[in-house]
Order: C-alpha cells, then structure tokens, then sequence
C-alpha cells in the first residue's frame, strides 16, 4: 500500500505538471528581457516536477538511498527560485517608478542567493556520506544555507516594505506584482522555517530525508504551491510589458518630440 509520502510526491507532481506549462506561457506574454521573476519560477516549477519524479521512484526502489538523498537535496533549494522570483518581480516593480536604489539592492540579492544555493547542494550530497566528518560538514554547510537564504529573506521583506510606501507612484498594473509578492512573503518564511527546523532542531519531524511528511506538507509543500500559484495569477493578470512597449512605440511615432 503506497505510503504518505508517495501519496504527496504524486499529487505534488501533478501539481506542477499543470503550473510548468502555465509559468511558460507567462514568461513569453511578458517578454523575456522583463520577467526575471517569472523564469526562476518556471525553474522552480521544473525542479518541483524532478523532485516529485524522485519520491515516486524512491518509493518503487526501497534500497536505492540515492533517489531519497536528492529527493531531499531538490527539496530544499526550492528556496532559492522563489525568492529569485521575488527578487525579479520587486525588482520589475521598482524599475517602473524610477527607484535605482531599491533595484540595485535588489540586484545585490542575487549573489547570496546564489550562494546560499550552492551550500546547501553540497551539503545536501555529505549528509548521506558514511564519514561522519563528511556528515558534520554537510550539515554546517546546509546550515549556514539556510542562514544565508534567512537573511535574504528577511532584506526582500525590508524592500518589499518600502517598495509600498510607494505605492501611489506605481501604476495600477504594478501594483497587482506587489501585492502578489507580499501576500506571497508569510507563505516563504513558513517554508524557510520548515527548512531552519530541519536544520537546527534534532526532531525527527522536521528531518530532511525521513521526517514526518505531514510536517513537511503542510510546513513546505502546500506553501510552495500557493507561492507558485499566486506568481502565476499575477503574471496572467498583470499588464504585459509587451504591450505597454507597443503603445511607447506608437506614440514616440506619433509624437516625435514627446517624452514617454
């Protein structure tokens, strides 16, 4: 009888199976050059859709400790797209009113992000190792990870604050991408404190490899999806930056001398 965590990595693929094909059509109605946040959501949607595969497979092969270990590791950088999608719409949103500070910070998000992504694959792949010093330096690795995808975090928030003090300054279709992304914002701090209890607490609830799935659905899972599913909405409703080219375009034709 399958299990719950076969149970969760079937519906989880599912899921993103549908999303992955709506962040696409995303990413093209917006243009490329404009929808940094959508692409790294359409790369989380593909890295939902890999882990998922892996848990299924993980079921069906018991005594195969390698498709759990990297079931775990996808797993946990998630993190990292969705907070580069939040990065990339914040960043869409303060280049529309002019605000050069709060997109150049924004811009600097990137590295640690990066970074922190980087620590927690190769600590992911030593938590698995039979040297238990190799164990003790993944787990200092996905920890300071984990730390560092904190500390993002919690500097998105800040700009996120003071992109809506702005909020009279940003056009009506803007304002859909910010009010996405703070409605968003609860949602990855759940997921990345699932992420910080499984780091730091010795609980076998919130343990990355075998912990408790219910934990794990409704601490991480279930969040990821509703992150993803408001992105997606708001890509769908949000004004196009195609079209908003397109009418530039037309008036500079029109009006040689005017300023858009």
């Amino acid at each position: 009888m399958p299990n719950e965590r076969y149970s969760i990595s079937i519906a989880e693929l599912v899921v993103y199976v549908i999303l992955f094909p709506l962040s696409t059509l995303v990413i093209f109605r917006h243009g490329m050059g404009k929808s940094s946040g959508w692409i790294y959501l359409g790369i989380f949607c593909g890295i939902r859709i890999a882990s998922s595969a892996l848990g299924i497979v993980s079921y069906h092969h018991p005594n195969s400790q390698d498709d759990l270990v990297w079931y775990s590791i996808l797993g946990g950088v998630g993190i990292s797209p969705l907070l580069l999608a939040s990065k990339g719409l914040l960043t869409r949103v303060n280049e529309h009113i002019g605000s050069k500070y709060r997109v150049l910070a924004l811009r600097i998000l990137h590295l640690p992000n990066i970074l922190a992504l980087i620590l927690s694959i190769i600590g992911g792949t030593r938590l698995d190792s039979s040297s238990s010093d190799k164990v003790s330096q993944g787990k200092k690795l996905t920890q300071a990870g984990i730390i560092i995808f904190l500390v993002v975090f919690a500097l998105m928030a800040v700009l996120a604050f003071l992109t809506f003090t702005s909020l009279s300054a940003i056009p009506s279709g803007e304002k859909r991408i910010l009010f996405g992304v703070l409605l968003a914002l609860p949602f990855i701090f759940v997921r990345i404190l699932y992420s910080v209890l499984a780091d730091f607490v010795d609980s076998s609830t919130f343990r990355l490899i075998d912990g408790n799935p219910t934990a794990q659905l409704c601490m991480s899972i279930v969040e990821e999806m509703i992150v993803a599913v408001l992105y997606i909405a708001t890509g769908l409703t949000a004004d196009s930056m195609r079209d908003d080219m397109s009418v530039k375009g037309q008036q500079q034709q029109q009006y040689p001398m005017m300023r858009v």
